[in-house]
């Protein structure tokens, strides 16, 4: 009985580890060709994302500065293809309304863009492997003490009888 509770134990503990529902692979994520123009009050960046179609990405865009490494604004006036979704495939934009974050718009011309994107995890059977593993810890938990009350091991494995109602 020893020997089956340890495996159920280093099963339950160890088992997560090797059962995350990950996939063996890298799925690369690459935003190229990150270009703007200014059309009026609007600024339109274009970019190219790469990584596997169908899926759900996080796009995020930061304006920076050459002259200066510490700087990064994050526009918040934006629309197109910003934010979470499918977004793979080449030209794509995000429309941003200067105007609207910055009313005295910028000085200098040392601008520029950057483009980050990230693919979201998709899935959501994570918390069985949770559940899986309560259920596993549980019934282990029981086994083990039904085990030691029938053996008698454990102490007392029976209750006193109550006393008789006068």
């Amino acid at each position: 009985m020893k020997r089956v509770y340890r495996c159920l134990v280093s099963l339950a503990l160890i088992g997560p580890f090797f059962i995350q529902g990950k996939p063996c692979f890298s799925q690369q994520v690459t935003v190229t060709n990150v270009s703007f123009a200014l059309r009026g009050n609007k600024v339109i960046v274009y970019y190219n994302l790469n990584g596997p179609p169908g899926k759900t990405y996080n796009v995020a865009l930061a304006l920076r500065r050459e002259g200066d490494s510490g700087f990064r604004f994050i526009p918040i006036a934006v629309s197109g293809d910003v934010g979470r979704g499918k977004f793979e495939g080449a030209g794509r934009k995000i429309i941003w309304s200067i105007y609207s974050d910055l009313p005295d718009g910028l000085e200098g011309n040392d601008y520029y863009f950057q483009v980050t994107a990230s693919l979201l995890k998709q899935g959501g059977l994570s918390w069985l492997y949770y559940v899986g593993g309560a259920v596993l810890l549980g019934s282990t938990a029981a086994a083990v003490l039904y085990k030691t009350g029938l053996s008698g091991k454990g102490g007392t494995s029976y209750f006193p009888t109550p006393p008789i109602r006068p």
